[in-house]
């Protein structure tokens, strides 16, 4: 097979959750659409009463909740969700004010198999977009924020599949540097959404008053925290191109800490390479056994290390974007997920280190 022969579904994986994002996005199951600018005047006035009862009154009945379909339960959790963060944000649990919420939050975990809070998913792709989006304060800034996440998540979502597919691809043929280079156009494409927040979103604006919405609340004697980049699927990327059998303790309490804040599908993927060699990790291997020198072998080699370093340039201008919204708020150096800008160090470093050891394998081994 040749770069021109190979064929690659048209409909993308991404091009899927797009579509059934755009599904979700139309759904208005709770009856809010026209209270969001009431919701925002609140937060203005911190009237937590007001919330409350909104919130109580807006409440699916049990009968209701029960025969939500998947996308209704997606877009019920968002929508309460969007009470849950500014109950939070003012200092007061949900659960307390609204016993009932336990019961409704529980169901609908159950039905979309997701945490009984609203994520990252519910908040950006699952939100519409225009006169409907779903906001806290109405700030141009937070709506920039969602936008950005959408930007970034179908290319993403299609970057990890387009792993799967090297996964299942020898590396002698040209089909795994081919795809290697849709995958880095993919990654293009998220990055894109950072460039995007940088220009658009002020740290100050996301230090001083957006990140309180997506403080964790009590639930069931747990904490589940609210919408958080750190819910984005990268880490399963990184699972699949490079991390999948690491023994690096942080970094893999890490994964595992928010791999339940994503769908299923995803989840499956993480599980099914856990433990499994990396794409790295075949890339050497290949250098090493390649019998008699294979030129192709080494092109695959060099694709995947392109791709390597593309992550890497992903991951420094995110680790900076995140330490200048932390360091407008020096009282809270830890973003609501619980980690601080160290963790994203420590990753980087864990990426220059898988990139290094590409490098020497093709020095030595791939001529």
């Amino acid at each position: 097979m040749t770069p021109e022969t190979l064929k690659l579904p048209q409909q993308t994986e991404g091009n899927k959750w797009k579509k059934i994002s755009q599904e979700i996005d139309k759904l208005d199951p709770i009856q809010i659409d026209r209270l969001i600018p009431f919701i925002h005047k609140l937060n203005r006035e911190k009237n937590v009463q007001a919330l409350a009862e909104i919130l109580y009154k807006h409440l699916p009945y049990p009968e209701r909740l029960e025969r939500f379909t998947y996308n209704e339960s997606i877009a019920c959790m968002r929508d309460i969700g969007i009470f849950l963060g500014s109950l939070k944000k003012h200092g007061t649990e949900p659960v307390e004010v609204i016993p009932e919420l336990d019961y409704v939050l529980d169901v609908l975990s159950d039905k979309t198999n997701l945490p009984p809070r609203d994520t990252l998913f519910h908040y950006t792709i699952w939100n519409p977009s225009g006169l409907r989006v779903r906001t806290y304060t109405g700030l141009s800034d937070e709506i920039h924020l969602i936008e950005s996440v959408k930007m970034s998540m179908f290319p993403l979502v299609d970057a990890i599949y387009n792993l799967i597919e090297l996964h299942q691809t020898p590396l002698n043929s040209p089909a795994f540097e081919e795809i290697c280079n849709i995958a880095e156009e993919n990654l293009s494409g998220m990055i894109n959404g950072i460039v995007y927040a940088k220009r658009n979103v002020s740290p100050a604006v996301f230090a001083n008053e957006l990140r309180f919405y997506f403080d964790p609340i009590s639930l069931y004697r747990r904490e589940f925290i609210g919408p958080g980049a750190v819910e984005m699927p990268l880490f399963v990327f990184d699972h699949l191109l490079w991390s999948s059998e690491t023994n690096d303790e942080e970094y893999v309490k890490f994964k595992i800490t928010y791999l339940p804040f994503n769908q299923p599908d995803i989840r499956d993927i993480y599980y099914n390479y856990d433990n499994q060699p990396s794409l790295a990790t075949k890339v050497i291997e290949a250098l090493k056994k390649n019998p008699g020198y294979c030129q192709q072998t080494a092109k695959s080699a060099r694709a995947l290390l392109s791709l390597c370093n593309r992550l890497k340039s992903f991951r420094m201008p995110h680790k900076k974007l995140a330490e200048e919204s932390y360091a407008q708020q020096k009282e809270r150096s830890h973003g609501s997920g619980g980690y601080s800008t160290d963790i994203l160090s420590h990753i980087i470093s864990l990426n220059l280190k898988t990139i290094a050891d590409i490098e020497q394998a093709i020095t030595r081994y791939g001529r």
